[in-house]
């Protein structure tokens, strides 16, 4: 990721040196640890210095750096503590500036200021990003694919623990006519499905932010889910579904948050696309292929018209979140 002085040209950079006060370290002497307090931002005037992590008993350098490059200032903005550590690799002459005065001089030089902030925002955008297991900027990755792995103890058990057929196995081919019809031509936008318990979690466009709790079986009644799930075509949906997005956009909280979530979810609110109704019902009918695949089967599923992430945790207690595409790559490799 780029440092925060990035877009910095030289005459900036030597603003911010002449706040600085000049300090020497001999070869080998340490600067700073992580875990420490972030108090200073450091130029380098003469010699080289590594910056590592220590790793137990053994000691992994990042870099090296030399004359006229700086290092420590990201722990100023992002943490306070020091995520890796800094030695001299030789003697070496350092210009340190300390926190408050940078932070005061970011006060006085609006220019300067701005151009920080600019890679600022950029950067924590990229964090939020990373951080996330899955971002809204990969809710139509057609390469996405996560797996995780479960608790060990059912893994190892997961081959000698003896398969049963479930009440929902018994329907499972009706009920994903059912589950198709809800998602495609009612106010359904997400289902949850439980193989082993029967239950159907449900979230529509009628109350989006929570779920219904359905049998599955009941589902296959169709008096039922004309009582609980108006019907409406999907480009409609889809409409409704992007109308909120736009209010969510347009709202005053929305203005007054970090610029890098601004950027994140604006975007996305502006680009939002269901996911093809095509690719909604090819997921849904490989199902039944799921649950009949050799020695690990699917014990629930998560299948959405909003994102393109298929959500489903196995009986040895793994996770995989895929797109349409990497379910379908998911089953070939299985099969």
């Amino acid at each position: 990721m780029k440092s925060v002085f990035h877009e910095l040209i030289s005459e900036d950079l030597d603003k911010v040196k002449a706040r600085a006060a000049r300090q020497a370290y001999q070869g080998g002497q340490r600067i700073f640890s992580a875990g420490d307090a972030a108090d200073y931002i450091y130029f380098i005037d003469s010699g080289e210095v590594s910056i590592f992590i220590d790793k137990f008993n053994t000691r992994e350098e990042i870099q090296v750096l030399g004359p006229g490059d700086y290092f420590g200032e990201m722990a100023i903005f992002f943490n306070d503590k020091r995520t890796a550590s800094a030695a001299a690799k030789s003697d070496a002459t350092l210009l340190t500036v300390t926190k408050k005065e940078f932070l005061d001089f970011m006060g006085e030089e609006s220019e300067i200021a701005a151009k920080i902030n600019g890679v600022l925002a950029k950067r924590n955008a990229e964090l939020a990003l990373k951080e996330k297991l899955i971002h809204v900027t990969g809710f139509n990755s057609k390469s996405l694919h996560i797996g995780i792995k479960g608790d060990p103890s059912l893994r190892e058990s997961a081959l000698t623990r003896e398969r049963y057929e479930s009440e929902v196995d018994k329907i499972l081919q009706e009920l994903v006519i059912a589950l198709e019809d809800m998602l495609l031509n009612r106010c359904v936008h997400q289902v949850f499905i439980s193989f082993n318990s029967g239950e159907i979690r449900v979230s529509t466009v009628l109350d989006p932010f929570s779920e219904e709790f359905h049998p599955a079986r009941m589902l296959l009644d169709e008096a039922y889910v004309e009582r609980h799930f108006p019907p409406i075509d999907y480009e409609s949906k889809a409409a409704l579904i992007r109308n909120l997005y736009q209010a969510f956009n347009r709202h005053p909280f929305f203005a007054e948050l970090p610029e890098h979530l601004q950027n994140v979810f604006g975007g996305y609110y502006e680009t939002w696309q269901p996911v093809p109704a095509e690719e909604v019902a090819r997921t849904l009918s490989q199902l039944p292929v799921l649950r009949s695949i050799p020695n690990y089967y699917v014990r629930n599923a998560t299948i959405s018209t909003i994102r393109d992430a298929i959500h489903m945790q196995f009986n040895c207690d793994g996770s995989h979140i895929v797109s349409s595409e990497g379910y379908i790559r998911f089953l070939e490799e299985n099969l």
